[in-house]
């Protein structure tokens, strides 16, 4: 008879975890992957660990509440627009170079612009979101581009080059606006 409270909290828990698995409406993002007029702004990048950015963060320069692994972008403009087969963006990089980057950019941000080739999206059922893949060039330099989409319009998009480490954003979907 001592158990009795147990298997009850037992049961509880077990409904309530039943009860927040449930089926998110994926219309908007549906609408926005099936259409390709978007945007994204980034709250968060996500370099890749390298000693550099360690070094960084054990300086102090990459500022309070922020990690060589995690790094705020609330307050920094950043964009990333799909409208049918073109891109434009401005994104912050946090990260390494490689020796081979060629020139022609005043900064170190990745700034696409122009037509993407490669586009593939598809639904994960299982698991509620869309990935999207594409190719893009940011001044000489091409980036494999892969997002998930989520249908709580939660954004994660990873770029990969052969010139720099990679880096994800984490941001948030809408839908791009009539006028650009």
């Amino acid at each position: 008879m001592k158990n009795h409270p147990i298997y009850l909290i037992l049961v509880v828990v077990f409904f309530c975890s039943c009860a927040s698995t449930k089926v998110l409406d994926n219309s908007k993002i549906k609408e926005l992957v099936t259409l390709q007029r978007f945007t994204i702004e980034s709250d968060i990048a996500q370099p890749m660990a390298t000693i550099g950015l360690s070094k960084l963060q054990n300086s102090g320069i990459l500022g309070v509440g922020n990690s060589s692994g995690n790094i705020s972008l609330i307050g920094n403009s950043n964009f990333l627009n799909i409208k049918g087969d073109s891109i434009s963006s401005y994104l912050p990089y946090y990260g390494e170079r490689q020796s081979n980057v060629g020139y022609g950019s005043n900064n170190g941000g990745i700034e696409f612009e122009g037509l993407i080739k490669n586009y593939e999206t598809e639904w994960n059922a299982k698991k509620q979101y869309y990935t999207i893949t594409f190719k893009a060039k940011s001044n000489n330099e091409w980036f494999d581009v892969r997002m998930n989409l989520y249908p709580n319009l939660k954004s994660y998009v990873t770029l990969n080059s052969a010139s720099r480490t990679g880096i994800t954003y984490i941001g948030n979907v809408s839908a791009l606006p009539e006028d650009e």
